[in-house]
């Protein structure tokens, strides 16, 4: 496969992801720590402040 046709755009689909509780949950959890991370990547959040909500989540 060409480089070029890994990166394509779709544009106009409609696309629908069907994901069960747990699924739901799960990715909840992933997008908070993605969230957190990155707040403390940016030094928004402490070290400390950063393992406490990741404790709390997980």
């Amino acid at each position: 496969m060409p480089e070029t046709d890994k990166y394509k755009v779709v544009e106009n689909q409609n696309l629908v992801i069907t994901l069960d509780d747990a699924q739901q949950e799960e990715l909840k959890k992933t997008i908070k720590c993605g969230v957190y991370k990155e707040l403390h990547k940016r030094d928004i959040l402490s070290d400390a402040e950063l393992n406490s909500l990741l404790e709390r989540n997980f």
